[in-house]
């Protein structure tokens, strides 16, 4: 992979300015390492998140029931491959099993659809060992990068 630049990465960000969309990154620091130095030299904030997957042909854990309103999330399959975004529980209904409930859901959804890699990246390590309890196991690193708020 060749080396990205600071200069790389303005040139990226300017056209995203140009096309009104978000100014933001998200790669594997295991297959392109030289990407961080150049998104923190451009004057991004860089976040990491565990990149999990779940093995093929392994379902999730079953856990019972889905949690109405209360907690959400979605996949987003192609080509036998499927990430779980967006995975969520309002405040008041965490620590209930709900986000399981969904990821559960979703893995279930996707797998009907013929995924056979399921991965999704978690918010921290402690969200991570929720979705280990699933079957999730970790393989590397998400890095997410943003300007600064």
């Amino acid at each position: 992979m060749p080396e990205v630049h600071p200069t790389d990465v303005q040139k990226v960000r300017a056209r995203q300015w140009e096309l009104g969309i978000p100014e933001s990154f998200e790669w594997v620091p295991e297959t392109t390492p030289s990407l961080r130095v150049a998104a923190e030299e451009s004057g991004l904030v860089v976040h990491e998140h565990p990149l999990m997957v779940l093995d093929a042909g392994a379902p999730a854990a079953d856990v019972d029931g889905v949690s109405g309103n209360t907690s959400a999330g979605q996949h987003q399959p192609l080509a036998g491959v499927s990430e779980i975004v967006g995975v969520g529980t309002l405040p008041a209904a965490r620590r209930r099993g709900l986000a399981r409930a969904v990821t559960a859901a979703l893995v279930a959804d996707a797998r009907s659809r013929g995924a056979a890699t399921v991965f999704l990246s978690a918010g921290d390590d402690d969200v991570a060992r929720v979705y280990a309890r699933l079957g999730f196991r970790r393989v590397g690193t998400a890095l997410i990068a943003e300007p600064a708020e």
